[in-house]
């Protein structure tokens, strides 16, 4: 396995970093907007830590997941008298 990290060095990042840049700051947003909106509705998500974990450790896919099939999990919870 090749651990050496002199490689780094070697890269011009003042050429890398306008197109990685984007894409970094969209995904930081993606799960701040996936972050506020499960802390909103963490009581009506069926599996709340779950979906936690999905968008904090799965990069982009989680908070995407989450966004469109996880806000429509609904906990039915029939113990509690409405």
């Amino acid at each position: 396995m090749n651990t050496d990290i002199t490689a780094l060095l070697e890269i011009e990042w003042s050429k890398i970093l306008p197109f990685l840049m984007p894409v970094v700051i969209l995904n930081v947003l993606l799960i701040g907007v996936a972050l506020y909106d499960w802390v909103k509705r963490k009581d009506l998500i069926a599996t709340p830590y779950i979906w936690l974990m999905a968008i904090l450790l799965v990069q982009s896919l989680g908070p995407i997941l989450y966004l469109v099939i996880g806000r429509k999990v609904i906990r039915n919870d029939y113990s509690q008298k409405s």
